[in-house]
C-alpha cells in the first residue's frame, strides 16, 4: 500500500467526511420516523427514503451511554446527522449513520447480488474478515481460501490488539470489513494496518454506497443494500430481525471504488 492511498489516520476521519458530504443534503430534509431493534435500526425521512445501520453491541463505551430515543419524529436532519461527529458515541452515531444511508442516492450500481461473488477467491487468497458475516464464511470456506476472522467478540472470532491485529491484516490478500467500524471510529486505523491487499471490500447494510467517502483509502469496492420496500422493512428492524429476514426488502448492490490490478 502506498502512503498515498493511506487514510488520514485520524479516528473517526470518514465519518466526518461522510457529514461534509451530506450536509447540504441534510438541510433540506426532516426525520419522519426512527426504529430501533437489537440488530438493525433504520430511519426514515420526509420524503419516505430509508437508511440502516447495525445497533451496537453493549460494551464499553456502550455501557455509559444510552441508546438515542426513536421520538425522533420531527427533528431536523443536519441536527441528527451531526451525531457522525461524536467521538465514542457509536449510539448516537448509529442513527446519524442510518440517517446518512437514507439522504444518499445511490447513482449507480456496477453490479447487482452478493459482494463475494465479484471477488473470486482462490485458495492462495488470505482472507481476514473484521466483523463476522455469518452468510459469507461456508462461502469462502469452500473456495479453499484460508479465513481468520477479527472481532469484538470472543464468542465470534479473534479479539486482538495492536501488534497482533495488524499482523493478522497486513498478512491478508483479501479484506473484508463490516461499515460498523465506522461507529467505533476504527476504519481508519484497520485500512492504515492493512499491508498489500488486492482487494478490499466494505461490506453490509450499514455501507454508506458512496464512493467519493472512500477516495483516497486502500478500499476497491463497497457491498451494500439499496432498501426497496420501506413500509415492509420497519416492523422487521423493529422486531429484531437481521440480514436474513430484510432480504425481500433490499436490494444487495455493489460500488466498485477502483478496480485491483
Amino acid at each position: 500500500m502506498s502512503h498515498a492511498e493511506k487514510t488520514t489516520g485520524r479516528e473517526g476521519a470518514l465519518a466526518a467526511r461522510l457529514y461534509g458530504l451530506l450536509r447540504e443534503r441534510a438541510a433540506r430534509r426532516t426525520i419522519a420516523e426512527v426504529r430501533i431493534g437489537s440488530t438493525y435500526l433504520a430511519v426514515r425521512l420526509d420524503d419516505d427514503a430509508l437508511g440502516l445501520s447495525a445497533v451496537p453491541r453493549a460494551e464499553i463505551p456502550l455501557k455509559i451511554e444510552t441508546m438515542p430515543p426513536p421520538s425522533l419524529a420531527g427533528a431536523d436532519a443536519p441536527a441528527v446527522l451531526a451525531w457522525l461527529n461524536e467521538p465514542g458515541r457509536p449510539r448516537r452515531k448509529a442513527v446519524a449513520l442510518a440517517l446518512a444511508n437514507a439522504l444518499i442516492r445511490q447513482d449507480r450500481s456496477d453490479a447487482e447480488g452478493d459482494a463475494l461473488d465479484l471477488i473470486r477467491l482462490t485458495p492462495s487468497d488470505r482472507v481476514v474478515m473484521v466483523g463476522r458475516f455469518s452468510p459469507l464464511i461456508e462461502k469462502i470456506q469452500v473456495t479453499g481460501a484460508s479465513l481468520t476472522i477479527l472481532e469484538k467478540d470472543a464468542d465470534k472470532g479473534l479479539v486482538l490488539a495492536g501488534r497482533e491485529r495488524r499482523a493478522v491484516l497486513r498478512s491478508a490478500s483479501v479484506a473484508l470489513i463490516t461499515a460498523t467500524t465506522l461507529l467505533y471510529d476504527s476504519l481508519e486505523e484497520i485500512l492504515d494496518d492493512l499491508g498489500n491487499a488486492c482487494r478490499v471490500t466494505v461490506l453490509g447494510p450499514t455501507t454508506p454506497m458512496l464512493a467519493g467517502l472512500f477516495a483516497g483509502t486502500p478500499v476497491h469496492h463497497l457491498g451494500g443494500v439499496r432498501v426497496t420496500d420501506a413500509a415492509r422493512i420497519l416492523p422487521i428492524v423493529a422486531a429484531g430481525g437481521g440480514t436474513r429476514s430484510m432480504r425481500s426488502c433490499v436490494q444487495m448492490t455493489n460500488l466498485w471504488i477502483r478496480r485491483p490490478s
